[in-house]
């Protein structure tokens, strides 16, 4: 009794240390409870838990299944089902979080700073404005991003940059803690590409350093050395993660398959969506080369001004230019995108409060220049989103329609049915499934979640029709689905593109006897 009284007593005095972080534990538990109701809905999680049954399923990723976007998203979903995809992704924030908050503790000397910018970081990452409430990549990579980032601050240089004293001390456990802070965030761009611009940001802090000593004129020689031998740790530790995962395909003998669709592609994604924004000057800013020469002039203008911004708003704004550049890689204003931005953005909305406050205590002009580049950034991202038709999720309609559900006011039917007009008609046909024993089929359309919640393997290298479409797949597929006479086929009416050579094959080996009202199910004779 006496030891179960003192176990209270500690856990009380951590309680009564740690609250405000509790707090924020509790808050991003309450706020995803709705997340474990929902119904397969979202397309992007499906076709990640498509392809995480189909390599439980023995297939082989971007040869037998294929989608664009680097390996670690689809071996994170060989999970059981959706269910367990959410609950890792819950305990993936809660420890992203947490990286986060003792990341901003670093940067801000404050607890109460970092819990405030903490704050801001679940409301944006865990809330449905930017789809943060679903296992998006762009929260998985988060997760390696922020403990990389954890490493890079306990090296000197770090510390040499946020003290803007130079100290050429070099202990080798400091370049393994690079090195690991490398291919951590290495990890990250194997989960998604765009996470390479969080590993610019970091590399722009040795180039800060660097145009310190330019201006003070101090040992630039050694420091530039210093500076290029520790960055090599660095970089090293990215690279080291991307050679491991080269060296894992070719092993598995998918290394061309895993440099044409799991590399090279994304080169050729970031081309492919363009827009016209009636100014060929924006059209110009808005290219892959008008980004990429915004981002270089923005970092110079920092660096022209090390000596008159803070060395954490240097860091900060840099890291919030790039995220921004990785958001508009595509060129597409999907709102997950945005994801990517959340810590630059609650780390610089902190800064921009103490920046406020200083402001108004010396009242002098010199001191508006904080505030200056961070209303510039923040006037940036609206005009961006507004440019691109960004358009937020619903937040209140979805806690309020979850509420509904909870009090009884709406069967779970109805609240499912609710996310997606596809639902129903997927329930229905995942029955119908499972009764009749189908283990692997083909969709012609857009439907992923009826492979995911059905636990069925394409009869195709793709989920989705417009992958075939883009890759000019056809021949290929046609071959495998005669190859494996599917005993189900199944036709999206909202499929525009005609298959000419399957609605032939339809005609001769299956019967289409069940109709519904956005997709024909046509069983093999």
């Amino acid at each position: 009794m006496s030891n179960f009284l003192a176990l209270i007593k500690r856990i009380d005095r951590f309680l009564d240390r740690h609250t405000g972080f509790c707090l924020l534990f509790a808050l991003i538990i309450i706020l995803r409870i709705p997340n474990f109701f929902e119904p397969y809905w979202y397309g992007d999680e499906a076709i990640y838990l498509t392809l995480g049954h189909a390599l439980n399923q023995g297939e082989k990723l971007y040869t037998t299944i294929i989608d664009h976007k680097t390996p670690l998203i689809y071996y994170l979903a060989m999970v059981p089902n959706q269910f367990y995809f959410r609950l890792l992704n819950l305990f993936w924030m809660l420890t992203t979080t947490s990286l986060f908050f003792f990341f901003a503790k670093t940067l801000f000397k404050k607890e109460n700073l970092a819990l405030l910018a903490s704050l801001i970081f679940i409301i944006f990452t865990t809330l449905p404005w930017l789809e943060g409430h679903l296992p998006n990549g762009e929260l998985f990579v988060m997760g390696f991003v922020m403990a990389g980032a954890i490493l890079f601050t306990r090296t000197s240089v770090f510390s040499n940059f946020i003290s803007g004293k130079i100290n050429l001390k070099n202990p080798k456990s400091e370049n393994l803690l690079l090195l690991g802070s490398g291919m951590l965030m290495g990890l990250g761009v194997l989960t998604k590409v765009p996470a390479i611009l969080d590993v610019a940001a970091f590399i722009a802090i040795a180039w800060l350093i660097l145009m310190q000593q330019f201006f003070k004129h101090k040992n630039l020689g050694q420091v530039f050395m210093y500076l290029v031998y520790k960055m090599l740790f660095f970089g090293g530790g990215v690279l080291i993660a991307l050679a491991a995962s080269i060296l894992y395909f070719v092993l598995r003998g998918q290394g061309a398959d895993y440099l044409d669709y799991g590399l090279l592609y994304n080169f050729r994604y970031s081309q492919s969506w363009s827009h016209n924004f009636g100014s060929s000057f924006l059209n110009f800013a808005f290219s892959l080369i008008g980004k990429t020469l915004f981002l270089i002039i923005f970092v110079m203008l920092i660096s022209l001004n090390v000596n008159q911004l803070s060395k954490r708003l240097q860091f900060i704004a840099i890291w919030f230019v790039a995220a921004l550049y990785s958001v508009l890689l595509s060129s597409r204003p999907y709102p997950h995108y945005f994801i990517q931005m959340v810590p630059a953005f609650a780390l610089l909305s902190v800064e921009m409060i103490l920046s406020f406050g200083n402001l108004l205590k010396q009242r002098k002009i010199a001191a508006a220049k904080p505030l200056l580049v961070g209303i510039s950034l923040y006037a940036l991202t609206l005009y961006i989103m507004l440019s691109f038709g960004f358009r937020p999720y619903e937040t209140a309609k979805y806690y309020q329609q979850f509420y509904r559900f909870a009090t009884g006011q709406i069967s779970r039917e109805s609240y499912e049915n609710s996310f997606d007009s596809l639902v129903a008609e997927n329930r229905q046909v995942t029955t119908l499934i499972k009764e009749m024993g189908v283990e692997r089929m083909f969709i012609w359309g857009t439907n992923p979640l009826l492979y995911a919640q059905s636990k069925t393997i394409p009869t195709s290298r793709f989920t989705v029709s417009f992958h075939i479409k883009d890759f000019n797949d056809y021949d290929r597929t046609f071959a495998q689905i005669e190859a494996e006479a599917p005993k189900l086929i199944i036709v999206m009416k909202n499929e525009t593109q005609e298959f000419p050579a399957l609605s032939e094959y339809l005609a001769k080996h299956y019967i289409s006897n069940q109709e519904y009202q956005y997709m024909i199910l046509y069983w093999r004779k």
